[in-house]
């Protein structure tokens, strides 16, 4: 099978259903204004959360500080990295793709009031990232080996079984998991190394052929194997030494 044959099977059959669902324009009566379900979906999420918490991505923002800071870190503690390692590894994932190239394109779409939504998005998004955090670290499980092992993958499975829905749970938990790997592949790596190569053939244009770019794929394969092979310690130990760095030029440039 040719891979543009394949490529199109996958499109039809994968993309574009799932397009139809989570862009589903829920104000489709309305030409001039559009409202994507998944949008609708996490804001109402995130307001729900909010309540439900009582603003807790306001009431705990000095202790959120104080935990990144160390203050409540105990040497025996269960874990495998410090808090301000689980910091840098959660935001070494929003620095980039997110809050970069997301930005741009909202603004470039949008105009400047864009700007103004997205911060208050944000602070709504605070209370959806709390729940998703502490589900986490609720239904995390420490492997024979001694690894910890959390996520959605979880919590999905085992806290919905708690809820009598473990088959919906275990569906949520495999889509889900499936979704991540659509997402690396696709944002997280395609996406990010094509943009870097990009960037650098443009300083170095004597790599901007074939061979260049094939020997700057494997460079950032090899490295980026060195870091994930050495587990969440080695992930914990580069983010917390990279996203500083990144949250400066980010800052910096933004000014």
């Amino acid at each position: 099978m040719e891979v543009g044959h394949l490529e199109a099977l996958f499109a039809d059959y994968v993309v574009s259903p799932l397009e139809a669902v989570i862009f589903f324009d829920l104000a489709f009566w309305t030409p001039s204004v559009s409202v994507p379900f998944v949008v609708f979906w996490l804001i109402l999420g995130s307001i729900y959360f909010t309540a439900r918490f009582q603003f807790v991505n306001f009431r705990a923002f000095r202790h959120a500080v104080a935990c990144v800071r160390g203050r409540y870190t105990d040497p025996r503690a269960a874990g495998e990295i410090s808090h301000f390692q689980a910091l840098s590894a959660a935001l070494s994932a929003t620095v980039g793709l997110g809050n970069i190239a997301g930005v741009a394109v909202a603004v470039g779409i949008g105009g400047p009031g864009a700007v103004f939504w997205m911060v208050f998005a944000g602070f709504l998004g605070m209370s959806s990232k709390f729940a998703e955090c502490a589900l986490g670290q609720l239904y995390r499980v420490t492997r024979e080996d001694g690894h910890v092992s959390g996520g959605a993958m979880h919590y999905l499975r085992d806290g919905l079984a708690e809820l009598g829905l473990a088959r919906l749970g275990k569906v949520l938990a495999t889509v889900f998991a499936v979704m991540c790997i659509g997402g690396s592949l696709g944002g997280g790596n395609m996406f990010q190394s094509n943009q870097s190569f990009a960037q650098l053939s443009g300083v170095l244009p004597f790599i901007a052929n074939t061979s260049g770019a094939m020997m700057f794929g494997l460079l950032m394969a090899v490295l980026v194997g060195a870091v994930i092979i050495g587990g969440i310690k080695r992930i914990g130990e580069v983010a917390s030494g990279l996203v500083p760095f990144m949250c400066i030029i980010y800052v910096a440039s933004g000014g």
